[in-house]
């Protein structure tokens, strides 16, 4: 879902200027094939796919070589159970354990003497 975000700023921008001409006009927005606002939405249809296809792939390389380089590992035991897509990272072995169970927005909670530790990664 991530890496759709990316191609999203080209598709959005073709969606405004396609929706305001529609606005302004009262029309459908269907550009002659050789004007200027045909070929700003082949290009930013373009940008959106090459995006996806080349950004992406190389934003998540490129992710992965950085926490590497900073010593974080991937922790599979955070992991719910079906989620395989969601990857966790550590740079501590102590943050790496098996929940007992989540938090209500899903973050790992350990119970250790009676008492109830969450990691929380938004705050």
């Amino acid at each position: 879902m991530a890496f759709g975000l990316i191609m999203a700023p080209p598709v959005m921008l073709a969606c405004t200027v396609a929706s305001a001409f529609a606005i302004w006009t009262g029309k459908r927005y269907d550009p002659p094939e050789k004007s200027a606002l045909a070929k700003l939405q082949t290009g930013l249809m373009k940008a959106s796919v090459y995006s996806l296809i080349g950004l992406a792939p190389l934003t998540a390389i490129s992710t992965t070589i950085a926490l590497n380089a900073l010593d974080y590992t991937t922790c599979p035991q955070l992991r719910k159970s079906g989620s395989a897509w969601q990857t966790y990272w550590v740079n501590h072995p102590g943050f790496c354990f098996k929940p007992d169970s989540y938090t209500e927005n899903r973050w790992p909670c350990k119970n250790i003497d009676g008492k109830k530790l969450c990691i929380n990664m938004d705050e």
